[in-house]
């Protein structure tokens, strides 16, 4: 299952879900589901620097886990909506949710569906959603030498979503 049909599910399990996303390592959005009736509540801007922050907290926590044990789950709290970001493989699933939802039912209950997908998860990113411009530059980046981590910091991508790039374009060179 890829990110966008993840993100699907997620918004169906339960109505005061708004919205799902999943958020590479970096903070780059690139999945998510809107209710229909659920207008945005931040502008584009805000919500970005919120979804890059998420992505950054999460990473951030896990230090932790050592003395902690594992991260489930990272709650903000506001007047109006609930944002809550979680750990899945290398990614961040987000989502947000009205202000009235039962936080520990609505946390058991995607935790339990995250586990029941585990197995059939794929949340890199296919070829298709990063824009020719970028496999460009990623291609020649790969081919000057640079490392795959480099390149995914240059390029602002996931460092598996190279390392799955960098491995379809080996492929297609091949055939």
């Amino acid at each position: 299952m890829r990110a966008e049909q993840l993100s699907k599910n997620v918004l169906v399990l339960d109505p005061k879900i708004r919205f799902a996303g999943v958020v590479e390592k970096s903070g780059h959005l690139y999945a998510s589901a809107r209710r229909e009736d659920a207008a945005a509540r931040l502008s584009d801007r805000s919500s970005e620097i919120s979804l890059s922050q998420s992505a950054y907290i999460i990473d951030l926590r896990k230090i932790f886990s050592k003395e902690l044990g594992n991260l489930h789950s990272v709650i903000y709290n506001y007047d109006t909506v609930r944002l809550i970001s979680m750990p899945v493989k290398e990614h961040v699933l987000v989502f947000s949710t009205e202000a009235d939802v039962n936080l520990d039912h609505l946390i058991r209950q995607v935790q339990d569906y995250l586990k029941s997908i585990e197995a059939e998860l794929s949340l890199y990113p296919p070829a298709n959603i990063v824009n020719p411009e970028k496999k460009e530059a990623l291609r020649n980046l790969l081919e000057s030498g640079i490392s795959e981590d480099l390149v995914a910091e240059q390029l602002d991508l996931d460092v598996n979503t190279v390392k799955a790039l960098a491995q379809e374009m080996k492929i297609s060179l091949q055939s």
